[in-house]
């Protein structure tokens, strides 16, 4: 067998479809580095554009603009970003499959709790705020 210094796991994997999809120029290394956040937060500015009209500035940097243009998330969209950075921060959110299904909410719900925040699985502004700010 061949070996590989791509690592695998969820991180990179998280990195190699913000590559796809974004276009992030990620190294797949499978750490959370600067790079890697600001490529989460320039997926997030992008979906928040696309699905929601919310304007802002595709810059890759957290600010209020960002904080204030976030939505709720239970369930679909911008799941597969929760769903990474979860991974990234050592919580499995079983799966990285853009369903918030059980395993997601759960996670996010542990996040929230060591956190201080309102455990109550819905990826609000402060959610986001903490997962990416």
């Amino acid at each position: 067998e061949a070996e590989t210094d791509i690592p695998t796991g969820y991180p990179a994997q998280f990195q190699t479809w913000l590559n796809a999809n974004y276009a992030a120029g990620l190294t797949v290394d499978g750490l959370w580095g600067p790079k890697t956040k600001s490529g989460a937060i320039r997926a997030l500015q992008t979906e928040l554009n696309a699905q929601f009209g919310k304007g802002l500035s595709v810059d890759g940097i957290w600010g209020s603009k960002t904080k204030a243009a976030c939505v709720n998330v239970r369930r679909g969209n911008l799941t597969r970003i929760i769903q990474g950075r979860l991974y990234c921060m050592g919580y499995d959110p079983q799966g990285f499959d853009g369903i918030f299904g059980s395993g997601c909410k759960a996670a996010v719900e542990r996040y929230q709790a060591n956190k201080g925040l309102s455990a109550d699985g819905i990826v609000g502004r402060n959610t986001w705020a903490a997962m990416l700010g």
